[in-house]
């Protein structure tokens, strides 16, 4: 009686402390993040926004969210994407792609020309590693010139350009799980403007 006594009280030690360390499965319930995948369009009207350390400014729909990341890149974001966003970093749970335009600096690689820099920054490499897009296309428009490139995979479009009195060089990009166009670069390089 007192070994069964012994190992009862043995086990429910064991089940008291194991239930303190590792709480039952409903403790850990955490918030799923979703879309309603019910996207508004953009709005027809504007705000400007300000990136002084790029030395430009963009005019991006109003409805929409720019998001500074922690490697210095700014995002253009839908808000659906934004809140989406907004609910992993509080610790939800979730994954899948977005669209997103995204706006940054990068350093000029001297030993590149600027067109070769736009092919190296797509990323793009064929099975013998060599830099591999569909096509590459030249763009200027309100004092910024540069290349834009696609990738084979219809993912990714990459505008590479130099602004006037910046040193660094301006990545535009358009990226997503789906296809996306020279269209949608184009469209955000047209509203950016060089701030004197």
């Amino acid at each position: 009686m007192k070994l069964w006594q012994t190992t009862a009280w043995f086990c429910s030690t064991a089940l008291f402390l194991l239930s303190n360390h590792f709480p039952q499965q409903s403790t850990l319930a955490q918030t799923i993040c979703e879309t309603d995948g019910n996207y508004e369009p953009p709005s027809s009207t504007y705000k400007t926004i300000k990136l002084e350390d790029f030395g430009i400014s963009v005019d991006i729909p109003d409805n929409y969210r720019a998001m500074k990341r922690q490697n210095g890149s700014v995002e253009i974001l839908h808000p659906d994407d934004y809140q989406w966003i907004q609910c992993l970093v509080n610790g939800g749970l979730g994954g899948r792609g977005y669209y997103s335009e995204t706006i940054r600096l990068v350093e000029d690689d001297l030993r590149l020309n600027l067109r070769e820099q736009a092919i190296e920054l797509l990323g793009d490499r064929d099975d013998s590693f060599n830099p591999h897009y569909n096509q590459i296309l030249t763009y200027q428009n309100n004092g910024i010139s540069g290349y834009i490139v696609t990738s084979i995979s219809g993912y990714g479009v990459s505008f590479l350009g130099t602004i006037p009195g910046q040193s660094q060089l301006l990545k535009v990009s358009a990226s997503c799980d789906c296809e996306v166009e020279v269209k949608d670069v184009t469209d955000v390089l047209n509203k950016i403007r060089v701030l004197n």
